[in-house]
């Protein structure tokens, strides 16, 4: 593989986390499921203290929960993105996340909106000539919690 091939592969990776943070934001679910492979696994356990969720649909599920009732802001940066086969990536991105739930409806209880600062880990792969997130782990630092 070449530079150039190598660069446009990462340009791509960036895109589909875009697409991400755009289609959560947005709640397109449809969009969103798009942008995982069928056996992508989604590690939230550090908020949720639940497993590993694995597939599309739970993965959905779990997202849903936690975000259909609120206003969000997912913002990433300072991608660090490294091809690990022709077909394989792995990335760590910086995050952010607002999370602003309706009244009476947020998860957790007590809170009316969050404010986290972490890390995207994940592991991408190209399924029909199209990047996809294969694996993704959220860690956070540090959440804000203000009071309902």
């Amino acid at each position: 593989m070449n530079s150039l091939e190598q660069l446009l592969d990462i340009e791509a990776i960036r895109a589909v986390k875009a697409r991400y943070c755009r289609m959560l934001d947005t709640k397109d679910w449809d969009g969103f499921a798009a942008l995982f492979t069928e056996d992508a696994v989604m590690d939230v356990s550090q908020d949720t203290g639940n497993p590993p969720i694995m597939g599309i649909p739970a993965l959905l599920d779990q997202v849903k929960f936690a975000v259909t009732s609120a206003a969000t802001s997912h913002q990433v940066h300072s991608p660090e993105i490294a091809l690990t086969g022709p077909d394989t990536a792995q990335g760590v991105w910086a995050m952010q996340d607002r999370v602003v739930w309706q009244a009476g409806v947020s998860p957790v209880p007590g809170v009316a909106s969050i404010t986290g600062y972490g890390q995207y880990h994940e592991r991408y792969r190209r399924v029909g000539g199209f990047w996809k997130i294969a694996a993704l782990t959220l860690t956070r630092f540090h959440v804000d919690m203000n009071p309902a």
